[in-house]
């Protein structure tokens, strides 16, 4: 019985074995994730910034008439201090900041909210790359400048 055993995976073993198709391991496999090919193509900071925003859409919106969401409409909000929107219930610690909102304090604040404003009620985690926080800012002020766009 055990001889049969054997010869039985063994046959199994040699069968499985398909000796028509080689396959080369050092063969690049096909990217899956769409973001990883989205991040292959070159993109303009203006374009990968737009796309970068995405992330922050639901939250704020950023049109001349935009309504302020769970954060507030970033409409105009280069060279205006933090916390005074008009009709935004900010947290206590952006109504007292006296932070005046450029590239240098936007891109630490959404590097890592919490951290550059302890108190903040954005619950965002931050972007990480630092060449991802310029794409977004360069979007930003485009988008929320008036006469740039």
């Amino acid at each position: 019985m055990r001889i049969a055993i054997i010869f039985f995976c063994i046959f199994i073993l040699i069968s499985c074995n398909n000796t028509d198709k080689k396959t080369n391991i050092n063969e690049k496999q096909p990217t899956l994730s769409a973001e990883k090919s989205v991040n292959k193509i070159s993109l303009s900071p203006f374009e990968r910034g737009r796309i970068i925003y995405k992330r922050c859409r639901a939250c704020h919106s950023l049109d001349i008439e935009g309504k302020n969401k769970v954060g507030p409409n970033l409409w105009n909000i280069y060279g205006t201090t933090a916390g005074n929107k008009p009709n935004f219930n900010y947290s206590k610690a952006m109504g007292n900041s006296n932070v005046i909102w450029d590239d240098e304090t936007l891109n630490a604040y959404i590097q890592k909210p919490n951290e550059f404003m302890e108190g903040t009620r954005m619950s965002f985690v931050g972007i990480r790359k630092q060449e991802d926080r310029t794409a977004l800012l360069i979007y930003l002020k485009a988008m929320t400048t008036p006469g740039i766009k």
